[in-house]
């Protein structure tokens, strides 16, 4: 308890010292990093309230900045509504509906609250916080650095065979009685809560990592980038986590297609590296080759494995079929565990009547919990920030410099892993998402430096030439205007 008191005043001390020294826009960075390198452990609980987590700690102080200082920095963008706004609504008052109606209305309001100020308010905050190209990056070399510094934990934990989260107390989670190292061997997890989590975070951040490498100069930061990229390869490989692998692919098959030429190239010495290693050591070759096979047996426990994902959507079909009202709203958040549910499943060959006690993806959590409805309003939030996303591509002047088809290989590859593993609605990878979805609403900055140019413009004309003004740029800095 101790401990995690005194990291949650480090974290807090952090981020105040860091938003009055140099700014709200410049603790935002500082937050990711500290979002992504925190373990579900490091909660204080209070009984009968909530668990007073690392990360809700952050947000906390987040609101309170936001409102002491960030609210009163210039952004061309402050005054205009927040994006999305009328999806998350709709979102978070379908959950109330759900819970209204839940199995478990408690659980599910609770759920729902939680879910509410962790994510929403993350949202709110970075929507309005990031003002520049600038900000934007920082908050991208904010994740990689957090989750480099997770992948050091990860290498430890990989040759040491000892494990960060031994610090803190034991937190049982809905992935504790669920790994399989029998199967698969000793998976690196890191600071996250399983290894399929940490493979999701590190999907994410490694087009982070490539989108930096291909916008930086100085000698250091690349051998730190390409530090951090070689760190993220083999811990992403020790996850052993078919769903982050392909759910990478993914990502870098997005930033070929939109990506800048400087970035193609970057991923091109990739590939190179990659099989040259796979040459060089044909064992790593062989253990892929053997996973991927086994994956086709289903005989296999890992045939069993990728099997279950399609009778996990056969039960909720099955299930939702039986009531129109729980197909609309479902049976409430945070409910599949207490619904009971069996199913008949082969084993080693034979038919056994098994208990549903694991939920391999967060889409068929989101329809049993939130019906149909819940699902289709979380995929049209996702979907919108793509196509605004994509959209807006094409009309970036500098396309070496645009983050967009980076935020979208990483959202690429969530929606992806959504399919795989019950990762929405909580977890360090669940913050990386929405603050990425609140990222990709930012407009480009050559539209804010074109208003501003309006804005001062129009003020010189209506005075005709005479008298100043200050306005705020998009770096921050203001201007006087004679």
């Amino acid at each position: 308890m101790g401990l995690i008191i005194l990291l949650d005043l480090a974290a807090v001390g952090w981020l105040v010292a860091v938003a009055y020294s140099k700014g709200f826009a410049n603790a935002l960075p500082i937050a990711a990093f500290l979002l992504v390198i925190f373990p579900v452990e490091t909660r204080i609980q209070l009984p009968g309230l909530f668990d007073l987590t690392t990360q809700r700690v952050i947000v906390l102080v987040l609101c309170g900045l936001y409102l002491a200082i960030g609210r009163n920095e210039g952004n061309a963008e402050m005054s205009e509504p927040l994006p999305l706004r009328f999806l998350l609504f709709g979102l978070v008052a379908w959950m109330l509906v759900s819970s209204a109606e839940s199995v478990v209305p408690a659980i599910s309001f609770k759920s729902t609250l939680s879910q509410s100020f962790d994510f929403c308010t993350v949202y709110f905050i970075y929507a309005r916080g990031i003002r520049n190209r600038e900000v934007l990056r920082m908050v991208l070399g904010g994740f990689v650095a957090g989750v480099f510094l997770c992948c050091i934990f990860g290498v430890i934990e990989i040759y040491a065979d000892w494990k960060v989260s031994s610090l803190f107390p034991v937190v049982l989670g809905r992935f504790t009685d669920l790994d399989d190292l029998n199967a698969r061997g000793s998976r690196v997890q890191s600071t996250f809560g399983h290894a399929i989590l940490f493979g999701s975070a590190l999907a994410m951040a490694i087009p982070m990592t490539l989108y930096l490498l291909s916008n930086v100069s100085r000698s250091k930061d690349k051998v730190y980038l390409w530090t951090a990229l070689a760190l993220m390869s083999l811990c992403l490989y020790k996850t052993n986590s078919r769903g982050a692998w392909i759910g990478m692919l993914l990502s870098l098959v997005v930033l070929v297609l939109l990506g800048s030429d400087r970035v193609r190239k970057v991923i091109a010495m990739v590939v190179v590296l990659t099989i040259l290693v796979l040459v060089a050591r044909p064992g790593i070759r062989d253990s892929i080759l053997s996973l991927y096979g086994a994956t086709k047996d289903p005989d296999s426990l890992q045939g069993e494995s990728y099997q279950w994902r399609y009778v996990l959507y056969h039960i909720a079909f099955q299930e939702l079929a039986r009531d129109t009202g729980r197909s609309l709203w479902g049976y409430g958040p945070e409910s599949f565990y207490y619904l009971g549910l069996t199913t008949e499943f082969s084993l080693d060959g034979v038919m056994h009547t098994v208990k549903v006690e694991s939920c391999d993806s967060a889409v068929v959590e989101l329809m049993m919990d939130t019906g149909y409805v819940g699902l289709l309003l979380v995929a049209a939030l996702m979907g919108s920030a793509a196509v605004l996303g994509f959209r807006r591509y094409p009309s970036m002047q500098e396309r070496s410099e645009s983050a967009y088809p980076t935020l979208l290989a990483g959202l690429a590859a969530f929606i992806f892993l959504m399919t795989n593993v019950e990762l929405f609605g909580w977890g360090q990878q669940a913050y990386m998402l929405w603050i990425i979805l609140a990222m990709m609403m930012k407009r480009p900055d050559e539209e804010l430096q074109r208003i501003v140019e309006v804005e001062a413009e129009s003020a010189m004309a209506e005075s005709d030439g005479w008298g100043t003004w200050t306005i705020a740029v998009r770096n921050g800095v203001e201007t006087e205007w004679h």
